[in-house]
């Protein structure tokens, strides 16, 4: 059974970023452990098996829904014909929120308390802010940039996502402009990790971490989810930020709608025909 397992997780680990490998890796090892402890294979699994499995968890609703994924996934990948996690449904949670997304003035004042270091170390750390809340890059994201993933004409940066995709993302001109000043003071160099270390080697996923909750005071993921809330609250498509941030699913994006729905009726009033005062009935 160790077989097929490690089988499956080296295939995970060539489509997903560490992170997410991370968490399903221990997500389909404890249901491998709960299996043991059944004193059952993972071939004689039932839809009823993998219910009682998920209903033992102390966990929310959210994580058992993903575990079942992962389970369905593994199942997937041994082309078992009867995949016992395929039926198991949850219902539709309308209640899903994005967890203390920044506002626009806590945004800026992150920026400005960084501000005015001028060591390299210090230029480092807002550039690397402004590249997660400026361009929406994901913690991993960060640190697999090279400095000639950079296009400084066309103001763009070439990001390996999840799954080792690439995609080509904008730059604010604040941010080239720090890019142009902390290479300056790396004298010059041209390639390369873009964001390093003290010691001059690339940052690893902890050292992004640290960064900006450490010193920003702030957690990654929700400086990319201010990325896309802010840019929805100023106009821009939802598709438009699909692509920026690299989701797959248009579903993970419609998340961040949920957060403007409070606008829905001042825009309805600003904006549609039907409501323009001069516009006769």
């Amino acid at each position: 059974m160790e077989t097929e397992l490690l089988d499956y997780l080296r295939n995970l680990r060539l489509r997903v970023g560490v992170m997410t490998y991370k968490r399903k890796e221990w997500q389909i090892r404890t249901f491998f452990k709960w299996l043991e402890k059944q004193g059952r294979h993972y071939s004689e699994v039932k839809q009823d098996d993998v219910g009682l499995f998920l209903s033992g968890l102390v966990c929310s609703r959210s994580a058992r829904q993903q575990i079942a994924q992962v389970i369905r996934d593994f199942y997937e990948f041994h082309k078992i014909e009867e995949n016992p996690a395929a039926g198991i449904v949850f219902k539709r949670d309308d209640s899903r929120k994005l967890p203390g997304v920044p506002g626009m003035a806590a945004v800026d004042a992150i920026i400005t308390s960084l501000k005015g270091k001028d060591d390299v170390l210090g230029i480092r750390d807002l550039l690397t802010v402004e590249l997660a809340y400026g361009s929406g890059l994901r913690r991993d994201e960060l640190r697999k940039v090279n400095i000639d993933d950079i296009d400084f004409e066309e103001q763009t940066i070439r990001v390996t996502g999840k799954g080792n995709k690439t995609r080509i993302v904008p730059l604010t001109e604040k941010t080239v402009r720090i890019i142009r000043n902390y290479l300056a003071m790396r004298q010059g160099v041209s390639r390369g990790p873009l964001l390093v270390s003290f010691m001059g080697r690339r940052l690893s996923v902890t050292g992004v971490y640290s960064i900006l909750k450490g010193r920003a005071g702030v957690r990654p993921h929700l400086l990319r989810h201010a990325c896309a809330t802010h840019m929805l609250a100023n106009g821009a498509g939802i598709r438009v930020i699909q692509e920026l941030l690299g989701h797959k699913d248009l579903t993970s994006t419609r998340i961040y709608t949920a957060v403007e729905k409070g606008r829905l009726k001042e825009v309805i009033n600003s904006r549609h025909p039907r409501n323009n005062r001069r516009q006769n009935a």
